[in-house]
């Protein structure tokens, strides 16, 4: 058996083994070749594959937040210092 994963509307996969939508050979082929030619989008875009219409919706992704902060060496060793009251 073939199956899609569908996930918000959109086909996020297709596979061979297990998958939650059952789907004939005919529509894995036709996903698949669609697959292989998905269109290239600029940064910050990507294209996803609509489930019912098989088109392409061009999608702004979302921005992927900073990392949070974390301390180098240097700056614990400052912090230390300044907490032991050691002055240079």
């Amino acid at each position: 058996m073939k199956f899609k994963l569908v996930e918000n509307g959109y086909i996020v996969a297709i596979t061979t083994n297990y998958g939650q939508i059952a789907i004939t050979d005919s529509e894995y082929e036709t996903i698949l070749d669609l697959f292989r030619s998905k269109p290239s989008a600029e940064s910050g875009f990507d294209y996803l594959l609509r489930d019912g219409t098989m088109e392409w919706e061009l999608v702004e992704l979302p921005a992927i937040p900073e990392p949070p902060y974390e301390p180098t060496v240097e700056d614990k060793a400052e912090a230390y210092d300044i907490l032991m009251g050691v002055g240079e």
